[in-house]
């Protein structure tokens, strides 16, 4: 599992997030097959690594047959044409008859759903009588799927976000001039713990109601992650000409204990353990989700026999001396424990460090564990996976030419 940090600085539109994702490690030709299952009319998603600002990105772009019309671009394709119009009941019959997995088709029904209600509270009908472009162009529906297609493929599981930024003066959209932000917009705003700050040097749209809804959808948390280190950084670029640099940033992060360097043979840890006999597997998954994510060292859970012959877990935090204070109080938030036992403990490791080699145009990256005279190394599984998703490899086969290399 890995964690996603957003950063919104220009907004949020459909084709920024999934220009993201593809920059992040998303795989476009998989993406491509997928979107086969979808019989929408005829269309192209063009995916072109380029550079903005000096900066390089993806930009990720969903272009439709121009019928009738010969523009002699792109193979007759233009972009980001209105030509289709579809309601909701025949979009979500559409997505679930699909060969897409159940997690793509809830997550991209959810958001069409959630779009189809703020158009239908701001135009005065009802949902299943919408019809327009936001949720019935082909390059909507695109935009949407394909986000839960890369989001599955990149196996993310919880998502940060610094505050996003919108526009402001007017934009002509199909119903006339409308005030930034828009009306589907502002009702999706409605009633959610949204933060949102307003750039009024830019005075046009950066918040679409499609990238909102997304955004909404994955639920990220409007805090700055601790303990997380960066594995990998991307760019997906905007459309519009904003007078500053028109992009989203995001970042994989992993855990901290992980990634880190071991200088000494010796330290202090100290091992806490919790009986528990009162809660859901769910709970307790959760906390342990909570430990790790605040620099736990290690969790593990044991299945143990309690009074009256209940059956209990064992909950065992290994931990930083340093880190007692923060820990404690968190074993006590998230089990239902009135206390637990805990000592000091003397650990002898292996010193390890990373190194790195490039491959291919890739960075493969190994831990390397000293004890005395004993060396070994261990290649990191995330680079080996990549290396072997873009090649078609198997793991083992892959790992087996990697090891090679150090």
């Amino acid at each position: 599992m890995t964690s996603l940090f957003l950063e919104p600085f220009s907004g949020l539109s459909g084709d920024m997030l999934n220009g993201l994702l593809i920059d992040l490690g998303g795989d476009a030709d998989k993406l491509r097959l997928a979107l086969q299952d979808f019989s929408i009319g005829e269309y192209k998603v063009n995916v072109e690594r380029t550079e903005k600002s000096s900066i390089y990105g993806i930009d990720f772009d969903v272009c439709i047959k121009n019928h009738g019309k010969d523009t002699g671009i792109k193979n007759d394709f233009a972009h980001h044409h209105h030509h289709e119009s579809r309601g909701l009941v025949e979009i979500v019959n559409m997505i679930n008859g699909s060969g897409l997995s159940g997690t793509v088709k809830e997550h991209s029904i959810n958001v069409f759903n959630d779009i189809a209600k703020a158009e239908a509270t701001v135009h005065n009908v009802g949902m299943k009588e919408i019809h327009f472009h936001e949720i019935g162009a082909i390059d909507s529906i695109v935009d949407i799927v394909s986000f839960f297609i890369l989001w599955e493929q990149l196996d993310i599981d919880k998502v940060y976000s610094t505050p996003i930024t919108e526009g402001s003066g007017t934009i002509h959209v199909a119903h006339g001039e409308m005030p930034v932000p828009v009306p589907a917009v502002m009702q999706l705003r409605k009633n959610y713990p949204l933060k949102i700050i307003q750039d009024f040097e830019v005075k046009t749209e950066l918040v679409t109601p499609t990238g909102l809804a997304l955004f909404k959808e994955i639920a990220p948390i409007f805090i700055s992650p601790t303990d997380m280190y960066v594995s990998k950084v991307g760019y997906g670029f905007g459309k519009r000409n904003t007078g500053k640099f028109n992009a989203l940033r995001g970042s994989l992060l992993t855990s901290k204990h992980s990634k880190q360097e071991v200088r000494s043979n010796n330290d202090e840890v100290i091992k806490i353990e919790v009986n528990i006999d009162d809660q859901t597997a769910e709970q307790i998954g959760f906390a342990v989700d909570k430990l790790f994510e605040n620099g736990a060292l290690d969790v593990f859970c044991t299945p143990i026999q309690m009074k009256k012959n209940r059956p209990g877990v064992l909950m065992t935090v290994l931990l930083k001396t340093t880190n007692f204070n923060k820990i404690a109080y968190l074993v006590f938030k998230h089990t239902n424990t009135a206390g637990f036992r805990y000592q000091t403990m003397k650990r002898e490791v292996m010193k390890r460090e990373f190194k790195s080699v490039e491959f291919e145009h890739d960075v493969v990256r190994a831990k390397e564990y000293k004890y005395k005279d004993i060396t070994r190394r261990k290649l990191e599984y995330e680079d080996c996976a990549s290396v072997a998703e873009k090649r078609g490899w198997s793991l083992y086969s892959t790992y087996k030419k990697l090891q090679n290399l150090f």
